[in-house]
């Protein structure tokens, strides 16, 4: 019988919410520019076949990989996105994805809240996208 620790380890959260707000603001765009899709006009996830055929080292097809990768990237951010509570995604949206990021003392006014709180929410919103990320894992564990 397993222990809930083990199958699930303790998460360090100050390290998590740091590595997925890097995530957010330099992988994402990277991973945008590499696909060719504005998160903001995306619907819903596309999902993409990978290249066949074996691996000869051609810069063509290396580039065709890059860009199906960060394409399911995209696909996995729209699906992690959806998986959280509607506080959580307008404030990852708003901030982190939006073409007009909107900055945190705005953010904090347009929720409402004190600088504290929103804190709170910011870091929860940060920690439910790890947890609903499913193509890497962004959690960093406490040892």
């Amino acid at each position: 019988m397993y222990k809930m620790d083990e199958l699930f380890p303790q998460v360090n959260e100050k390290k998590t919410v740091a590595k997925v707000k890097h995530f957010l603001k330099h992988t994402l765009p990277q991973m945008q520019r590499y696909s060719h899709k504005d998160i903001s006009g995306i619907k819903s996830p596309i999902i993409t076949d990978m290249p066949k055929g074996g691996s000869v080292g051609n810069q063509a097809e290396e580039t065709i990989t890059q860009r199906v990768y960060a394409g399911q990237v995209i696909n996995s951010v729209v699906a992690a996105l959806k998986s959280c509570d509607v506080v959580s995604r307008k404030l990852l949206i708003d901030v982190y994805v939006s073409n007009s990021k909107t900055p945190d003392y705005l953010e904090m006014e347009a929720l409402g809240y004190e600088k504290t709180r929103y804190q709170f929410y910011k870091n929860r919103a940060c920690l439910q996208f790890a947890d609903s990320f499913m193509l890497e894992d962004l959690h960093v564990f406490k040892k």
